[in-house]
């Protein structure tokens, strides 16, 4: 189970010297007189000076591998040459490069910080603290190196260490603007908002263009309470580096947590329109703002707007990215699915309804919330035409777009066997044969190319696992796999539990994280973000690895092993891991604890664990559902969920109206997760201090946001830290709905 992300801030990455005017003539000449061809290496060497200084990157390297190697050994050479390395991903080259120039000019210092830069940007943060140090002693004067401290020295949890260092570089170079946002992430660390904001605008007075210093201003003004002001700023950085990826999922969670009614129309029109057609965020967090921004453009419920947005590139995008998630909204789409149906079966009219590209993305909408809208029986009837029609070979898109909306294409392939073949010119129609066929078939392939350890033999970890091979959760489409911009595993902590912060060492090797219960992938994407890490995943459901395989396929993440196996058997990686993530699974268990003690049997020594468990309190409106339906005793299927549903839209069901402020209740695997699943436990905030204290576990602190957390402050400002479980069980009492989606919590090993 994955819940929303907290924001982190992005670093300016500091590299000391390249080399980016050529040198005169008369300095060369010292350093080449003894190498044949003076003259032609001279020429090579001004030009590859010249197309660095022009961006010609490319033929730049080209220019310094050829002098290197014809043994022009120059520390300039060398640095141009590893920074171009390192900026085109080529690490391990890099890595040499600027050793071998430490190996040949010991006492030249920019070696030894670009080395340091690239190990801090690989997780080896002591490593780089090293190697930072000695270009430092070799030039006391470098601000750069200064700054590369200060940025490692946060990483490792010691931001009034990382002060000091970034204060000096500023003091070095007064007019650096890469140390004035430096030291504005620091400050924010350290709590100190005002500080950091006027650093970073320092930064960016000194440099207005300076992309990285924006983001991180709306960063810190969200902090701040300013999201209007934040959201200009992740709009001016994006305007600046329209390829940087992370502005993108900056603005969407902003955008998220703001009220779209203080956002000038014009703007939020253009960002969403910019945020529907890109792949690479999570548009669900863009319900609130579309629904708000599709009111104001029409004026009108949504099921009247179709009929003047036939045409609507915004509302197409939309409805094939963003799960819609209100009463208002479903009860418009059913409608419009209702009436097309009869339209499309019976009459000619069917055709010129809508068009056929907003009729895809219909079928792209009911395939994201899994045909959880209600049937009729003139709708039965109508789709049995369709069918019949297709089967006789009568098939077009918009017969194939319509059954899309009621049943997933790759179902209906046995009855309808030239699906299979049909062509079409139309890219948007073959997107929706993507989603529907081809990507479901490819999950079936992957799932019996899927690792498997040990055997699921307890009773409630095969009920479960049944569950999710029918229903794989969570369904999702897109998101951010931050590939670009990483950060060390204690520093995402440090800010998840904020006030609290913790300094770790954790080591210089690989991270080895395990993600227990990893369901369909989405949680592999939250752990990308940490730097030098190597992820195990595991799962009781093969459809559910399956969807995980091909998304990571897809996203093209290398740094992923998954595994069909039960927590109760995890002994069997024969591993120890650095971290373990174990999100809304253990409740799930037959016995929460043996899989606590499983998990426990494999975290090292220092190692950190996250876990995520249900709130007695917070689930009261759930546990009365699921008594309400024990008692009754249904089959559980999709009908049931959907009669379930009709009859609280309809009033049958009032009493359980508060289901649909929970946003899962409008897909069919999350409500079953949400109200119906096969096994769960919830457990109070005292019940968690006591097992913590019987398996020798220091609680860190819970991941909320900002506002709850300072609701607590005002409450308990005593606890500088919020890590007294004490205090939070009368704060959850006071405020029952604090953890109304999970308890979520970072400890380690009490020793």
């Amino acid at each position: 189970m994955e819940r929303s992300q907290k924001k982190t801030l992005k670093r300016r990455d500091i590299k000391c010297n390249t080399y980016t005017v050529p040198y005169s003539m008369n300095d060369l000449q010292s350093s080449t007189n003894s190498i044949e061809n003076t003259n032609s290496k001279e020429e090579i060497l001004t030009k590859a000076f010249k197309f660095h200084a022009q961006g010609n990157i490319s033929e730049a390297e080209k220019y310094y591998h050829l002098l290197i190697s014809k043994g022009f050994d120059d520390p300039g050479v060398l640095s141009n040459y590893g920074v171009i390395l390192e900026e085109k991903g080529k690490i391990d080259k890099a890595i040499n490069v600027f050793k071998r120039s430490i190996s040949l000019f010991p006492n030249s210092p920019e070696a030894y910080c670009n080395l340091g830069s690239i190990l801090q940007d690989q997780g080896k943060t002591k490593e780089a603290e090293i190697f930072t140090l000695k270009a430092i002693k070799l030039k006391p004067d470098s601000a750069e190196a200064y700054s590369n401290l200060g940025t490692i020295l946060s990483d490792l949890g010691k931001p009034k260490d990382a002060l000091i260092a970034s204060r000096k570089a500023i003091e070095l170079k007064p007019n650096y603007a890469e140390g004035y946002a430096n030291i504005g992430i620091i400050l924010i660390e350290l709590n100190k908002l005002k500080e950091a904001e006027m650093a970073t605008m320092q930064a960016i007075k000194l440099k207005p263009n300076f992309s990285i210093a924006h983001s991180n201003l709306g960063t810190i003004l969200i902090e701040l309470g300013k999201p209007r002001e934040a959201f200009d700023c992740f709009l001016k950085a994006i305007s600046i580096t329209p390829k940087k990826t992370n502005n993108y999922s900056l603005i969407t969670r902003c955008i998220k947590d703001i009220n779209p009614e203080e956002i000038n129309l014009k703007k939020l029109n253009y960002v969403l329109d910019i945020l529907l057609k890109r792949n690479d965020i999570d548009h669900n967090e863009l319900f609130g703002a579309f629904n708000y921004m599709h009111k104001k453009r029409f004026n009108k419920e949504p099921y009247q707007a179709f009929k003047i947005s036939t045409n609507d590139e915004l509302l197409c995008n939309a409805l094939k990215k963003i799960t819609l998630r209100s009463i208002e909204w479903e009860k418009s789409l059913s409608q419009l699915r209702k009436d097309l149906s009869h339209s499309i079966a019976f009459t000619s009219e069917g055709t010129k309804t809508i068009t056929l590209d907003l009729l895809i993305a219909l079928a792209e909408q009911c395939f994201l919330n899994e045909y959880i809208y209600c049937m009729t029986k003139k709708e039965h009837n109508a789709i049995d035409v369709i069918i019949s029609k297709c089967k006789r070979g009568d098939l077009n898109e918009r017969y194939i777009s319509l059954l899309a909306c009621y049943y997933p294409l790759y179902k209906l392939i046995k009855t309808i066997p030239l699906l299979k073949s049909f062509k079409s010119s139309n890219p948007n129609f073959n997107n929706l044969l993507q989603l529907q066929v081809i990507e479901p078939l490819e999950e079936v392939s992957l799932s019996k190319t899927i690792q498997k350890l040990g055997s699921i033999k307890d009773e409630i970890s095969i009920a479960v696992k049944s569950q999710y091979e029918q229903y794989p959760y969570p369904r999702w489409r897109y998101g951010n796999p931050s590939k670009i911009k990483k950060i060390t595993v204690i520093k995402a902590i440090n800010h998840s539990i904020k006030p609290n912060s913790i300094i770790h060492n954790i080591g210089s090797e690989k991270l080895k994280i395990l993600i227990a219960g990893c369901g369909t992938g989405k949680h592999i994407l939250n752990v990308q973000k940490y730097k030098n890490s190597q992820v195990t995943a595991i799962d009781l459901s093969s459809s559910s690895l399956a969807y995980a395989q091909r998304k990571i396929n897809e996203l093209d993440i290398k740094n992923v092993d998954l595994i069909q196996m039960d927590i109760l058997d995890v002994a069997l990686l024969r591993d120890q891991f650095d971290v373990i993530e174990c999100s809304g699974v253990l409740h799930h268990m037959a016995d929460p604890l043996e899989g606590l003690d499983a998990l426990l049997s494999v975290l090292k020594k220092n190692g950190l664990l996250n876990l995520a468990l249900y709130s007695e309190l917070a689930r009261k409106d759930i546990v009365e559902v699921r008594r309400y339906i024990d008692k009754i005793q249904m089959k559980i299927d999709d009908n049931f969920i959907r009669d379930f549903r009709e009859d609280i839209f309809s009033g049958k069901l009032k009493r359980f109206n508060s289901l649909v402020l929970f946003p899962d209740f409008f897909s069919t695997s999350e409500f079953l997760d949400l109200c119906l699943h096969t096994q769960e436990h919830r457990f109070t905030i005292n019940e968690l201090a006591d097992i913590l204290i019987s398996k020798k576990l220091r609680f860190l602190g819970f991941l909320l946001p900002k506002n709850k957390k300072s609701l607590y402050q005002q409450h308990f400002p005593e606890d500088e830290t919020q890590t007294k479980l004490e205090n939070w069980a009368k704060f959850e009492t006071k405020f029952p709905n604090t953890f109304k989606s999970m308890y979520q919590f970072w400890v380690c090993r009490n020793e």
